[in-house]
């Protein structure tokens, strides 16, 4: 009888990882603490869309729509150093598309960025954001002597760790080239562009020239195909109309909405922007494009 119990005891420690174990399927926390330099310093918990608000209340509203499947927590320290504390968040998003649009709303002019090639990260004294295939990351360390080195450095051993691209989508990669574009204010939005649900999903990019300012939309091809996509604009864009064949236009809050179609694509410049200016502008746009407004799948 008691042979038997201290066998049960025995597979039941066996079976239950010990506290801060790396059992939560993401292979990060597991990997940085097998490598020695960092150690667990609590449980590695995981959430799902059912109970993230539980973690991150005030930015699931943010997080959902982009196909959020789960986040993994982890609180690591650095061996060497005791008392040091890093807070690892790692959204295991839909696609490498969500990771990037995730990504793109914390991402804002003047920020400073660390080269992960062929990505960047944003940060800072004490904090590090960047996207790697599906998965998008967030580092908050402890402020402190040696945080900003934390940061750096958990940020590129947690790089080698993913797996996938850090590449932007070619569609960001166009506006990146786009003229007058401002640096860091490219976003991949899911739910609206400039307050206009029928302009979403697609990219935005504010720009600016000498002659004009604005804001530069990039809607790739529609499940429905471009005639349903025209369609649900003429209903839901404030006096819209078709100029010519090619151009169209609507009156938004900010200005003149101008649109073209090119290939499967919606191109389009937002702002003080007459039809004149509009042009050139959309015309140097579809000129980017290099094939890539396939039809949709």
């Amino acid at each position: 009888m008691r042979t038997a119990l201290l066998a049960a005891l025995l597979l039941l420690a066996i079976a239950v990882p010990p506290a801060g174990a790396a059992d939560s399927g993401d292979p990060v926390p597991g990997g940085l603490a097998a490598k020695g330099e960092w150690k667990l310093l609590e449980p590695v918990r995981t959430f799902g869309p059912d109970n993230l608000y539980e973690e991150i209340d005030g930015e699931a509203e943010l997080v959902l729509p982009y196909g959020m499947e789960r986040l993994t927590v982890a609180v690591l320290g650095a061996t060497a150093r005791p008392g040091t504390e890093v807070r690892l968040e790692l959204y295991r998003m839909a696609s490498p598309r969500d990771a990037y649009g995730i990504w793109s709303q914390y991402r804002y002019p003047d920020q400073e960025v660390l080269r992960i090639p062929p990505s960047e990260a944003i940060v800072s004294d004490a904090s590090a954001d960047f996207f790697r295939g599906e998965t998008f990351v967030r580092i908050r360390s402890k402020p402190g002597d040696g945080s900003r080195n934390d940061v750096v450095r958990i940020s590129r051993e947690i790089v080698a760790l993913l797996p996938g691209s850090g590449a932007p989508p070619e569609e960001a990669r166009v506006l990146d080239g786009v003229p007058g574009r401002v640096s860091g204010t490219i976003l991949y939005q899911k739910r609206a562009m400039l307050g206009y649900e029928c302009l979403a999903p697609g990219f935005e990019a504010k720009f600016t020239t000498e002659a004009v300012s604005g804001h530069y939309l990039f809607l790739p091809p529609a499940a429905g195909g471009g005639a349903g996509r025209k369609a649900r604009l003429a209903r839901e864009l404030p006096a819209y109309r078709e100029v010519n064949p090619t151009l169209f236009n609507a009156r938004i809050p900010s200005g003149d909405l101008w649109m073209t179609s090119e290939g499967e694509c919606l191109l389009a410049v937002a702002g003080k922007i007459s039809a004149e200016q509009a042009g050139p502008l959309l015309s140097s746009f579809a000129r980017r494009l290099q094939g890539i407004c396939r039809p949709a799948p």
